[in-house]
């Protein structure tokens, strides 16, 4: 948690954890409440970075992430298992696409599309940043690309991941697969509204709690005592020793 810097400790901590997983458990809340009470802030709290999801309960097979201006990588071991980035790592804009059913051993087909977001970024900034992914589902069943032979069939393949390749066709061509592309094209929905929902969700982790006040935002409920739940308190450190041992308290398994 400690950021330390070049000869002692830093007077900031970072903290990372997955919303989607643990941002109802009883320990972070506890944590968070924590930190909060015994912290002396010389800066406010607030959130640097976090991933934004998008899911599609259908095969991987059905989605190709457009290329566009930013950097490109792909890693692909099959159709299935195929994970498309746009952007650079770890930093705002950056895309995933890949097959969270493979990576997370589900029973069931899921797609998902990953983008990096910036602090609290508003709705304009991200949907300047959201990309243009192909459906492939939409045109699979179509009669005039069943019809393709082997040599369209490759250059349509060619023009879905480098649709900017279009023009080095002749005129006839050009004409044809622009209008095959058009059928396929899948703009993600950007919605301002659930995205506002999920930005607040975010938000609060960022926002001291009030513990006089149970219905202040964010509206974390106050561990307090609960025999299900009794993290042990052991603040400062020096309460440990080189073993990592509470002092005065026995180990339990």
């Amino acid at each position: 948690m400690v950021a330390y810097g070049k000869s002692r400790p830093s007077d900031t901590a970072k903290l990372e954890f997955n919303p989607n997983k643990v941002g109802g458990e009883r320990s972070l809340l506890w944590l968070l409440r924590q930190l909060w009470s015994r912290a002396k802030l010389r800066e406010g709290c607030e959130v640097k970075q976090w991933d934004l999801a998008c899911d599609w309960p259908e095969p991987r097979e059905w989605y190709s992430l457009r290329k566009d201006a930013r950097l490109y990588e792909e890693v692909m071991r099959s159709k299935a298992d195929r994970t498309q980035y746009l952007g650079e790592r770890n930093k705002p804009g950056r895309c995933k696409l890949y097959n969270k059913q493979v990576e997370s051993g589900l029973a069931s087909p899921l797609t998902r599309l990953e983008i990096t977001v910036e602090g609290l970024a508003g709705p304009h900034q991200v949907a300047a940043l959201w990309p243009t992914v192909y459906r492939m589902a939409d045109v699979q069943g179509d009669a005039e690309i069943a019809a393709l032979n082997d040599t369209d069939r490759f250059i349509f393949a060619t023009l879905l991941d480098a649709p900017d390749r279009l023009n080095e066709l002749g005129r006839r061509k050009r004409a044809r697969f622009a209008g095959l592309l058009e059928k396929c094209r899948y703009r993600v929905e950007f919605d301002p509204r659930a995205y506002a929902r999920v930005l607040a969700d975010v938000a609060q982790y960022a926002q001291a709690p009030d513990p006089h006040d149970p219905a202040a935002l964010p509206r974390w409920e106050w561990p307090g005592v609960d025999p299900e739940f009794q993290p042990l308190e052991c603040w400062p450190i020096e309460r440990v020793d080189k073993n990592r041992n509470v002092k005065g308290v026995e180990n339990e398994p």
